[in-house]
C-alpha cells in the first residue's frame, strides 16, 4: 500500500462492518493504525539491507512469522488481516475482493503504558522491573540453544556499521566514532575466546532481538512486543546481548539502579554471567546497543534539536562504557 491509501483506510476503512476512525503512527518500515480497541501493523513494501518488504507474498509471510514469533511471549497478537478493495472501500480482514496487503491485528495497549515514555515521566516502580525481568528469564530459559559460532570480523561489522557514509555526523562526533571502532576491534579481539565458549555454552539462543524500553508496555504484568521477524540471524544472539539492551535503556533514563535490580533478578533464574569472565563483555553489550540506537537515530533523515540530543545522549554512555 502506498501512505495516502493507508491513511484513507485508517479514516474511512470497515472492519467487521463499522468505520475505523483510526490514527495513523508510522515507522521506517511500518504503518500502524490505532483504533479504540485494536492496532493493525502494516509493513512498508520497501527493501533494505536486512529485509525485503518489497513482495506481497512476502508482507503477508512476515506478517504471520510476526504473530507466532511473538507469540512466544505476548497474548496480544491475534491474526492476520487481509485488507481488500470492495465496492469503493477500504476493508480490513475481509472476506471478499482483490488483496491489496496485510496487517498484524493487535489488541491495544494504551501508549501511557510504554515503558520508554513512562521513564521519560519518571513512573514505572521497582516491583514492576522485577516482574519484567522475571518474564524475560522465563522466556530465555524455554529456547534451545542455536548452532551459532562466533564470528570476530562480522562482530567487528555490527559495531563500525555505525560509521556508516550514509550517516551526518559533526567532525568531533565523527572523530570520537573512529575512536569507538578501534577500541570495539581490540576488545573483540582479546576476548574472541570467551565470546565462543558463551556459544559453546548454549547461551547464543533464538531470542527476541530487539528488546528496548520502546517494545514493552510496563503494564502489571508487563507485556513484551514488536521482535524481530525479518532475521532469524538477527534474533539469534547471547543472553547477555538481549539483557543489555534493556539495561542500557534504564541507565540511559537514570535509572542506574533499576537496571541493576532487573540483572539481579533475572541472573537469579537464570546465571548467564560469571563476573569475573563476562562482566566486560557485558559492559562491552551495553556499549554496542547504544551504538545501535545513536545508528537508527542518525538513519532518520530529520534533523531535529530532541533527535541529536537524543543521538548525543547515547554517545555519552557509549564513551562511559568504553571507559569502565
Amino acid at each position: 500500500m502506498k501512505t495516502e491509501e493507508v491513511h484513507k483506510l485508517a479514516n474511512e476503512g470497515l472492519y467487521l462492518g463499522h468505520r475505523m476512525d483510526g490514527t495513523v503512527l508510522e515507522t521506517h518500515i511500518s504503518w500502524i493504525i490505532l483504533t479504540g480497541k485494536w492496532a493493525f501493523k502494516i509493513k512498508k513494501p520497501v527493501t533494505l539491507s536486512f529485509l525485503d518488504y518489497s513482495a506481497l507474498a512476502s508482507r503477508g509471510h512476515f506478517c504471520k512469522e510476526e504473530i507466532l514469533l511473538n507469540s512466544r511471549f505476548s497474548s496480544i497478537y491475534v491474526r492476520c488481516c487481509p485488507i481488500t478493495w470492495v465496492e469503493g472501500n477500504w476493508v480490513m480482514d475481509g472476506k471478499r475482493g482483490t488483496v491489496h496487503d496485510y496487517a498484524v491485528l493487535m489488541r491495544r495497549v494504551p501508549e501511557a503504558y510504554r515503558m520508554d515514555k513512562m521513564l521519560q515521566d519518571g513512573e514505572g516502580s521497582e516491583v514492576l522491573i522485577e516482574k519484567l525481568a522475571k518474564k524475560v528469564a522465563v522466556f530465555h530459559r524455554k529456547q534451545p540453544a542455536e548452532e551459532s559460532p562466533f564470528d570476530l570480523n562480522q562482530a567487528k561489522e555490527i559495531f563500525s556499521d555505525i560509521l556508516d557514509p550514509s550517516i551526518r555526523y559533526t567532525s568531533s562526533q565523527r572523530k570520537f566514532l573512529e575512536k569507538a571502532v578501534r577500541w570495539s576491534n581490540a576488545f573483540l579481539e582479546a576476548n574472541s575466546e570467551r565470546f565462543s565458549e558463551r556459544a559453546r555454552l548454549g547461551w547464543v539462543r533464538d531470542l527476541h532481538g530487539d528488546l528496548h524500553a520502546g517494545n514493552i508496555f510496563l503494564t502489571d504484568p508487563p507485556v513484551i512486543f514488536d521482535c524481530i521477524e525479518f532475521s532469524k540471524s538477527i534474533r539469534t544472539i547471547d543472553l547477555l546481548y538481549e539483557v543489555a539492551f534493556l539495561c542500557m535503556d534504564l541507565e540511559r533514563y537514570g535509572k542506574a539502579d533499576w537496571s541493576a535490580l532487573f540483572l539481579k533478578t533475572y541472573l537469579h533464574r537464570i546465571p548467564v554471567l560469571d563476573y569475573e569472565r563476562d562482566g566486560p563483555i557485558f559492559n562491552y553489550y551495553k556499549c554496542l546497543r547504544a551504538n545501535v540506537r545513536a545508528k537508527v537515530l542518525g538513519l532518520d533523515p530529520s534533523d531535529s534539536a530532541e533527535k541529536q540530543e537524543q543521538q548525543q545522549a547515547y554517545f555519552r554512555l557509549m564513551e562511559r562504557y568504553m571507559q569502565q
